[in-house]
C-alpha cells in the first residue's frame, strides 16, 4: 500500500507563504519519523494563528483565559475514513512564537519547528503532566529537532 501524509494548513494574514511553507516541512519530516512503517494514511490539519484566535480557543476548550503558543487536538480514536487515519489538529500561535523566540535568544525558525513538533507529538499522545513523561516527550522533541539540525531548545538541562 502506498503511505500518503496529508497536511492542511489554513493560516490568518500574519503568516507567510514561507512560513506555511516551513510548517509543512517540519511536519513532513516528523511524519516520516513518527509514523515509519504505519501501514494506514495520516491526516493532520494545522491553523496557522494569531493571539487573539488562539486565546479564544483555548478559553473555550481548556477554560484557560490567554493565549498560548500551541494547542492540540488529538482525535483519539482510530478513525479512519477510505482508510485515512485522522490525527488531529494543530493550532500555533504567530504572535506567541515570536515573543516567546525573542524572550529565549532564539530563531523564529527554531522555535517554530520545536512547537510545531511539540504540538504533533500531543497527538501522538505524548504529555508533559508529569516529570518522566515531560524528560520522554522533551527527548523526544530533541531527537527530531537534531534530526532537521535544530539545536537542542532545552540547553544544559538535556
Amino acid at each position: 500500500m502506498n503511505k500518503s501524509r496529508s497536511i492542511f494548513i489554513k493560516k490568518t494574514k500574519e503568516w507567510t507563504e514561507h512560513e506555511v511553507s516551513f510548517v509543512s516541512e517540519v511536519l513532513e519530516h516528523t511524519f516520516e519519523k513518527m509514523l515509519n512503517g504505519n501501514e494506514l494514511n495520516h491526516e493532520v490539519s494545522v491553523l496557522l494563528t494569531n493571539d487573539e484566535e488562539i486565546r479564544e480557543l483555548n478559553k473555550k476548550y481548556r477554560k484557560i483565559d490567554k493565549p498560548t503558543n500551541v494547542l492540540s487536538f488529538s482525535i483519539t480514536s482510530d478513525t479512519i475514513v477510505n482508510e485515512l487515519r485522522m490525527i488531529g489538529d494543530i493550532v500555533i500561535s504567530k504572535e506567541k512564537i515570536l515573543s516567546e523566540a525573542k524572550d529565549q535568544n532564539k530563531t523564529f525558525n527554531d522555535h517554530l519547528a520545536h512547537i510545531v513538533i511539540h504540538g504533533f507529538l500531543h497527538l501522538l499522545n505524548f504529555t508533559h503532566d508529569s516529570k518522566e513523561d515531560s524528560t520522554i516527550m522533551e527527548n523526544k522533541e530533541v531527537e527530531l529537532l537534531n534530526m532537521i539540525d535544530i539545536s537542542n531548545p532545552y540547553g544544559d538541562r538535556i
